[in-house]
């Protein structure tokens, strides 16, 4: 079994009334530990510095050094903060790095060896949700240090895949969830197809998909 951990810091604003990571938070964080694993770079970032002239106008998510550890300082919001909310429904299609995703954490790791996907404006390559599931299973609290997403695929299609999450929270898994990743060719915006480098990449990551807990006709 051979999984990606993305360390990922959490924001103030991601803590809602009850004292937790709200739901659609929740969908901001799988975002942004896909863009630390899968983003080779992002068009128009110069050398890859960790910040400034991303997509979106935050920093560059798929910049090296984007996978982070330590509990760094600067106060509760030291990591660039946002409030957006572009991921937050669990299905249909969206841009990946739509306006408003928050940045990928920010630090001095080795970066991924998965990062071979060249994407965002002027790349050739789009990436789209085609479909995400999510199970809550314990509230996750604010923590200063970088919570260690799990990440592994469960699928490699002819022009997506099926990225599969753990998030941890204090003493149990806090949520699993599973994105359907669609490659699209910007040109013509329809699927392309994956590279021989993209697929043999991303093999050595694939195992079985998550098991959710309550599936429809099932009972709790």
């Amino acid at each position: 079994m051979t999984r990606l951990t993305i360390p990922v810091r959490l924001r103030w604003s991601d803590v809602d009334g009850y004292q937790h990571v709200n739901n659609a938070k929740m969908f901001t964080i799988l975002e942004e530990t896909r863009i630390a694993a899968f983003w080779a770079s992002v068009p128009g970032d110069g050398a890859g510095g960790a910040a400034g002239g991303g997509p979106d106008g935050a920093a560059a998510d798929g910049a090296p050094g984007a996978v982070a550890t330590g509990s760094g300082d600067g106060g509760p919001d030291a990591a660039a903060d946002g409030d957006g909310d572009g991921l937050g429904a669990a299905t249909g299609s969206a841009p990946e790095g739509a306006p408003g995703a928050a940045p990928a954490a920010v630090g001095s790791d080795p970066v991924p060896g998965t990062k071979v996907l060249a994407t965002g404006p002027g790349s050739g390559t789009n990436t789209y949700i085609a479909r995400q599931e999510i199970e809550y299973l314990a509230p996750l609290p604010y923590t200063l240090r970088p919570v260690p997403v799990q990440l592994w695929i469960s699928h490699l299609g002819g022009a997506s895949l099926d990225v599969c999450y753990e998030v941890p929270g204090p003493d149990r898994v806090a949520a699993r969830a599973m994105t359907t990743l669609v490659l699209i060719d910007e040109d013509s915006g329809r699927p392309r197809r994956m590279t021989a480098e993209e697929r043999a990449t991303w093999e050595p990551y694939l195992e079985d998909p998550v098991r959710f807990r309550r599936r429809p006709g099932t009972d709790v």
